[in-house]
């Protein structure tokens, strides 16, 4: 009896499409890791830059405000207020009468005049009132020429003097910027002035704590602008 041998069929090896696919896939997968990385790496590395440039070249602090000269409007003898009719956002020139006072001995009324030229910002007085000599009754402020106050950290106040370029924006503004000027440092400490002090040298547990100089920057004339004062500044002063 014979026995037919039958051969095998060689084994088809399975498909070799898949292959490519899935190395094209890789591929565009490290691509946009690439990308991304790189990316990255030059977010960083103009952050780096930009800190660098800020730190070497300029000074910043949000720490600063839209300030005025403000004066107070005070009668020069004591009485009844018995004229007063003034009212926030009056124009006032030098020397108008804004009011008048009916003295306790029945002399004479006594003018209160406005001391400068500028506009009522704050009212404290009331017609009948009963009033001392030199009591603020009022208070008014030049918004024509206003400037920006900013405190800045003793450790790089030695960076700043008058005439350096000054860029500055309000929080009330949004993006405006107002160029100026640093016009005054003054030479003392802002604790210096304050009525509690800050820190106590003298107590033998003194903590350490940063102290900052006031600085006014002058930003021109600010007639027609929506500045008031008070409202927050950052200021960008170039130091190079």
């Amino acid at each position: 009896m014979t026995t037919d041998t039958v051969s095998a069929e060689p084994t088809q090896p399975a498909s070799t499409t898949v292959a490519p696919r899935a190395r094209r896939r890789i591929q565009t997968r490290q691509l946009v890791i690439g990308l991304i990385v790189i990316v990255v790496l030059a977010a960083l590395a103009r952050f780096g830059y930009t800190y660098y440039i800020d730190s070497t070249l300029y000074v910043t602090t949000d720490d600063a405000l839209v300030d005025s000269n403000l004066v107070p409007v005070a009668p020069i003898g004591s009485g009844t207020l018995a004229i007063w009719r003034i009212k926030p956002g009056d124009k006032v020139r030098a020397g108008q009468v804004l009011g008048q006072v009916k003295p306790v001995s029945g002399s004479s009324y006594i003018n209160i005049t406005a001391p400068s030229d500028g506009t009522i910002l704050r009212v404290d007085g009331r017609e009948g009132q009963v009033v001392g000599q030199a009591q603020s009754l009022a208070y008014v402020a030049n918004l024509d020429a206003m400037h920006i106050t900013a405190y800045i950290d003793e450790s790089v106040i030695h960076k700043i003097h008058a005439g350096q370029a000054v860029d500055v924006t309000v929080d009330a503004t949004g993006s405006n910027v107002y160029h100026g000027t640093v016009s005054e440092v003054l030479p003392a400490t802002a604790s210096s002035f304050a009525l509690i002090p800050s820190t106590d040298r003298s107590n033998g547990n003194f903590t350490k704590v940063t102290q900052r100089i006031e600085i006014h920057i002058d930003i021109g004339s600010t007639g027609g602008t929506t500045l008031y004062p008070g409202e927050n500044a950052y200021v960008h002063i170039r130091t190079s």
